[in-house]
């Protein structure tokens, strides 16, 4: 009985799309992408002087620019929105105050009693301020008349 050696396959650096995680996923079937609009994000945050080299190398703009990228290529509907207070104001109520943020993973609204993840929190927020400037943009021109 012979042993077969397994084929040697060369191996490459990963792609763009590898490294973010291959396609955005089945984005036919999105209704639309919505990002917080990360511009000026180095001079918004406070970092420990160890983590500054870290943050100064993400490359917010490539990830933003490939997004857009890949969502109008699949005809997907792409939106960047006004980041402020989509992590303190409660998506239930309204209410937006700093001791919503009990922690910075936790978010518990101090009117309703709302709680949960503050990155999901945040993320309803996103959501639903693109919805808003969605409905917002495609507002049907009035005919003349």
């Amino acid at each position: 009985m012979t042993r077969l050696r397994p084929e040697r396959r060369e191996t490459t650096a990963p792609s763009s799309d590898q490294r973010t995680g291959g396609s955005i996923g089945s984005l036919s079937d999105a209704r639309g992408i919505a990002v917080e609009g990360l511009g000026g994000i180095r001079e918004r945050v406070r970092l420990r002087r160890d983590q500054r080299d870290t943050l100064s190398s993400w490359p917010f703009h490539q990830l933003g620019a490939h997004l857009a990228y890949k969502a109008r290529r699949a005809g997907v509907p792409f939106l960047e929105v006004d980041p402020a207070y989509t992590s303190q104001r409660c998506p239930r109520c309204g209410h937006t105050e700093k001791a919503n943020r009990r922690s910075r993973d936790h978010f518990c609204c101090r009117r309703c009693g709302l709680a949960g993840p503050a990155d999901h929190v945040a993320g309803v927020n996103v959501r639903n301020r693109a919805r808003s400037a969605w409905v917002l943009v495609n507002v049907p021109v009035p005919a003349p008349g």
